[in-house]
């Protein structure tokens, strides 16, 4: 409240104040003005939307993962390794709606590497290869850095990204994975929903798992470039032509040597990968398997690698309907 001007009522100023009391009359007026000042500043305060409350987010290990049948996206860290995050889906749709834009930057093949396509230009480069939405990849595994990349390169370009690329840069904020040199890596599967069985989901976390051991643990990803040096040029050529056919860019070395370690010691389904795909007999790749296996560094990983194809566990959830 001002102090009153000289056109209101001269009451007050027609009555002699002593001097002391005057302080102390200004000093409480002044009191009050603060707070009714900061009171009003509350209100205002009030009035801000709160902010978003945080992601959920568990621990669970790859046996409770795969035991999940979700009707929402669900986040959990990996029990083995807390830098590991995993997304999981309830549609290939919501996954590929969230992360086919990020798999065009990073790792498909023909595409640009230093800029994020809109929606016309990423529509044509799934149409392009034969794909759609929900089968342009089954599972994705992105370090954070890359991800970081993504959501820089989008705002610079002006890109508008859809509300589930934005919940993921939410969630990323939220872990910290936004800030340069932040050491994590998220991995992702659908629920078991039709094209999706049980057993392929079960395949799909398997895979992912290993990609996100390649980022988060150095060790392991110097013996994986260690393995693909150590290997013929034919072979790298095998398993080279085999990734390229499935779209992945053949110029990215390290996309090359990390994939092949999935493909060859963690995907044991014939559906997925097998020694026909890469013009080998079965002998020449439980030889490779059991050589890599043999020295492998990281130790939660190796009775992932000895593991036979895992079982589905779970069936098709009933999902209320939206």
């Amino acid at each position: 409240m001002a102090a009153p001007g000289p056109d209101s009522d001269d009451t007050v100023r027609l009555r002699p104040v002593p001097k002391r009391r005057a302080k102390w009359g200004a000093a409480r007026l002044g009191g009050v003005a603060a707070a009714l000042v900061l009171a009003a500043g509350g209100v205002a305060w009030s009035l801000l939307p709160a902010p978003p409350p945080a992601i959920p987010i568990d621990t669970e290990t790859e046996a409770q993962i795969d035991a999940t049948q979700p009707c929402a996206i669900k986040v959990s860290r990996l029990a083995q390794d807390g830098d590991i995050v995993v997304i999981d889906f309830p549609s290939l749709t919501t996954q590929g709606l969230m992360l086919d834009r990020v798999a065009a930057l990073v790792e498909k093949a023909h595409l640009p590497r230093d800029r994020v396509l809109d929606d016309v230009a990423l529509n044509q480069a799934i149409y392009n290869c034969g794909d759609t939405i929900e089968s342009y990849y089954y599972g994705h595994d992105y370090k954070a850095a890359d991800l970081r990349r993504f959501f820089d390169l989008a705002e610079t370009d002006g890109v508008t990204l859809n509300k589930d690329e934005l919940w993921l840069k939410t969630l990323l904020k939220q872990l910290g994975w936004l800030a340069p040199g932040a050491n994590g890596a998220i991995i992702t599967l659908p629920a078991a929903v039709a094209p999706i069985t049980p057993e392929m989901r079960a395949v799909i976390l398997h895979h992912e798992i290993s990609h996100g051991a390649f980022y988060t643990i150095p060790a392991y990803a110097r013996y994986a470039a260690d393995f693909w040096q150590s290997l013929t040029p034919r072979d790298r050529a095998d398993f080279t032509g085999f990734l390229g056919r499935q779209g992945y860019d053949t110029n990215n070395t390290n996309l090359m040597l990390n994939e092949t370690q999935a493909y060859l010691i963690f995907t044991r389904d014939p559906l997925f990968f097998n020694a026909a795909v890469v013009g080998m007999t079965k002998s020449q790749v439980d030889a490779l398997r059991a050589g890599y296996i043999a020295n492998l560094p990281v130790a939660w990983l190796r009775p992932m690698a000895n593991a036979a194809l895992p079982v589905g566990t779970v069936a098709g959830a009933v999902c209320p309907v939206p």
